[in-house]
């Protein structure tokens, strides 16, 4: 009976042997974390804050003295974001043209032109189509049969699309309309407005 009971004492004390070390070989794995997808949309564009670049383009004057020529020069202004879609802004520009033209003895040339807008724009992802209107100045030349010089101040309106091409850079076509009225000179008067088709390309700040 003695030996029964030690050797039924050796099995279990083998068994728990053989018990520790399974428990000791038994490798734990920890499940990997499935990846989650990480959503980064695009960011909104967001048209508020000041703004100056350059223009540059082509204008036909409808004047007394029909004349066309390259203009050029520099705008700024600032926007300001209403709501996802509409953009209120205010913006001035100066520009110089070499439009000029002769007729019946009487050349006509427009040198410096300036005006001051509102501009209303509906805003599309990046893009914006706008339309502005505002006050013009320029300064109207004549030389021959009516001669003498004017600044004249009138109106500006127009359309445009302006979009942008990186974070703190904007691209632009435009179309406006300017009259600065009718100007008595020497020996007539001269009435004078032109279509000028400009391209811009300016800084956001």
């Amino acid at each position: 009976m003695l030996r029964l009971t030690k050797a039924g004492a050796t099995a279990l004390a083998l068994l728990g042997s053989v018990a520790t070390a399974g428990a000791a070989d038994i490798i734990t794995y920890e499940p990997t974390p499935s990846a989650t997808p990480v959503y980064s949309p695009t960011r909104a564009a967001n048209w508020t804050g000041p703004y100056a670049g350059l223009i540059g383009g082509y204008g036909w004057g409808g004047s007394t003295v029909t004349n066309r020529g390259i203009l050029g020069g520099g705008y700024a202004g600032y926007n300001f974001q209403v709501n996802e879609s509409m953009v209120l802004g205010v913006e001035g520009d100066v520009t110089a043209t070499g439009k000029t033209g002769t007729s019946a003895g009487t050349t006509v040339t427009n040198p410096w032109n300036a005006t001051l807008r509102g501009r209303v724009g509906y805003a599309v992802g990046r893009s914006m189509l706008y339309g502005t209107v505002g006050v013009a100045t320029g300064r109207v030349n004549a030389s021959g049969t009516i001669s003498g010089g004017s600044t004249r101040v009138g109106w500006t309106a127009g359309i445009g699309a302006e979009t942008m091409l990186m974070e703190n850079l904007t691209g632009r076509v435009e179309l406006r309309h300017t009259n600065l009225g009718t100007a008595a000179l020497t020996g007539g008067s001269i009435s004078y407005s032109s279509t000028d088709l400009m391209v811009g390309l300016g800084m956001r700040f």
